[in-house]
């Protein structure tokens, strides 16, 4: 992920958001509750969620993003920190067992370790609390591994693969439904719901804003000398409009498989 550009992120997270709205409608939000959203990015999500609840603490693994969301989310009840997920209750011991609802949205495939990851979001909630979660699964059209997926296209380009030899794709969305479960329960917790929904042409993709939706997430950028960068993503632009998709009403979509799981901390453990 290109982490740098917070402000063009900002612009381009209709998908994240409208993915959150469509599949996570089980996450109800109490006057006393106290949230954490892991990789809260440029913290539109955590602002909204501090119009109900109590408090909200927003982490991200990314400066620019955390200065982003300071500047502007601004709410009395939400905080925004700059934190790794797997090490967020050793630099912060106080939100152990501090959190009734944890949520985190397309964010957990960047993390390798993800046991890790579902343990620190177990250890921040208290006895009882849940945990809500969108997850990238095996199939993504724009960030996966798949010799059909862009990718693996933009690593093979002829005017690219010289640039790109070091480039490893750290998007680590291979685990499956069931994978993710597996791991939950066995740091756990109970898996209350758990549900894979594929290819989610039900989303609907504007066509004109992929480049710089690509600016946002394509790690590659760096491994380019700044003068090659915009013919770069014209070319990643060009593959996805001739690659993707048309739905039913004649708009264009990526294939992807988005994982969503809804799991509760048990009281007694």
């Amino acid at each position: 992920m290109n982490s740098k550009e917070a402000a063009l992120y900002s612009k381009t997270r209709g998908f994240q958001v409208a993915t959150y709205r469509l599949y996570v409608p089980d996450f109800e939000i109490k006057a006393d509750d106290k949230i954490l959203d892991v990789g809260c990015g440029t913290g539109d999500l955590a602002y909204e969620f501090g119009d109900v609840a109590q408090s909200v603490i927003g982490f991200d693994i990314s400066k620019e993003m955390i200065n982003f969301a300071r500047h502007s989310y601004k709410r009395p009840n939400v905080t925004y920190e700059l934190a790794d997920v797997l090490s967020c209750v050793d630099i912060f011991p106080d939100w152990k067992g501090a959190f009734d609802k944890v949520v985190s949205i397309h964010v957990l495939h960047w993390v390798k370790d993800r046991k890790g990851a579902f343990q620190s979001i177990h250890d921040c909630l208290k006895p009882g609390g849940e945990c809500f979660l969108l997850i990238s699964g095996p199939m993504n059209q724009i960030m996966g591994h798949g010799d059909d997926e862009l990718p693996h296209y933009l690593k093979n380009h002829d005017k690219w693969k010289e640039h790109l030899k070091g480039y490893e794709n750290k998007f680590y969305n291979r685990l499956t439904l069931e994978d993710n479960v597996k791991l939950l329960e066995s740091v756990g917790f109970e898996v209350v719901k758990g549900h894979s929904y594929k290819p989610c042409d039900e989303l609907d993709i504007d066509k004109d804003q992929i480049k710089d939706y690509l600016q946002t997430l394509l790690g590659h950028l760096s491994y380019l000398p700044e003068q090659y960068r915009d013919k770069f993503l014209d070319d990643a632009t060009d593959w996805c409009k001739q690659n993707f998709p048309v739905n039913q009403r004649g708009n264009a979509y990526f294939k992807i498989e988005i994982i969503m799981l809804h799991a509760k901390k048990t009281k007694k453990e």
